[in-house]
């Protein structure tokens, strides 16, 4: 069985890069861990209350659920499970123990665009997969809506 790690901002558009797994190993049963990163917070009374899955959840939305069950209806001889990850670590070593405790070595992540996420403690692990992965697949990837341009940045400020 293949375990494959997908970067994910809990949109529609990021099970584009669950398809592609699909659609390329058809033979397969193949085991998706949808990855999603997170800074932990700072306040010590604040992390001994964090809850990872508490944290997933608010950012599930009822589209994104659909579509996830949707694909695991169609392709159920293809996909023995889909579960969502939450890395919360701040460097690469970090990363290589929290592949250690996946047991996977294949990722697929989007060629060009980065993800987008919500809110400032969420941020996209597809650069830690590139560099810590073994077997990496590079995928075009479509978004509908354009990225939202950082509202302070130098750039801004000059245009």
């Amino acid at each position: 069985m293949k375990k494959i790690l997908i970067p994910t901002d809990f949109t529609t558009e990021s099970l584009q890069l669950v398809e592609y797994v699909i659609l390329n190993y058809p033979d397969s049963c193949i085991d998706i861990i949808l990855l999603a990163g997170y800074k932990l917070p700072d306040n010590r009374i604040t992390l001994m209350h964090f809850n990872g899955r508490e944290q997933i959840n608010k950012q599930l939305n009822d589209d994104f659920i659909s579509a996830k069950k949707s694909l695991v209806h169609q392709h159920k001889k293809n996909i023995n499970s889909i579960s969502i990850q939450l890395f919360t670590g701040v460097n690469s070593y970090a990363f290589k123990n929290f592949l250690i405790k996946l047991n996977a070595n294949d990722a697929i992540v989007p060629k060009e665009k980065s993800l987008c996420y919500h809110g400032k403690r969420w941020f996209d692990p597809t650069k830690y997969l590139k560099k810590n992965v073994t077997n990496i697949v590079e995928v075009p990837y479509k978004v509908s809506t354009e990225l939202p341009q950082q509202k302070f940045s130098l750039i801004n400020i000059f245009n």
